[in-house]
């Protein structure tokens, strides 16, 4: 998984992620923003997952949806949870950019890097 951060012309964050691991980045910026204990409390989260004192940990946001488990961290936007009651056949829907799975360590790196980054530390 690859990913870049990068601060806009106008004060914001993109967090740039490639192709399958997309909504981590929205989520970063949507769910996690300049949240300092967010990403701590996530790190610890970890922590615990990793040492096998947690089994799963889910933490619902506006827009998209955090799942770790002790092996991987799933992100999900929260539309993909929505049942449709129409028939769907003659519709392209597509989601690709909604839901993204990665492992545990490596989404541990992804938060450190991303506090490292709106701390404006090392960037």
């Amino acid at each position: 998984m690859d990913y870049e951060f990068r601060r806009d012309g106008f004060g914001g964050y993109r967090a740039l992620f490639s192709m399958g691991h997309e909504a981590i980045g929205q989520w970063l910026i949507d769910e996690v923003g300049k949240d300092d204990d967010k990403v701590d409390e996530l790190l610890t989260l970890i922590d615990r997952l990793s040492a096998r004192q947690l089994e799963e940990y889910h933490l619902p946001g506006r827009d998209y949806s955090l799942t770790l488990t002790q092996e991987e961290a799933e992100v999900k936007a929260n539309v993909l949870n929505i049942s449709l009651d129409e028939d769907l056949d003659d519709l392209a829907y597509y989601d690709d950019e909604q839901l993204a799975l990665c492992g545990l360590e490596d989404f541990a790196a992804v938060l450190t890097s991303w506090r490292a980054f709106v701390r404006n530390e090392d960037w």
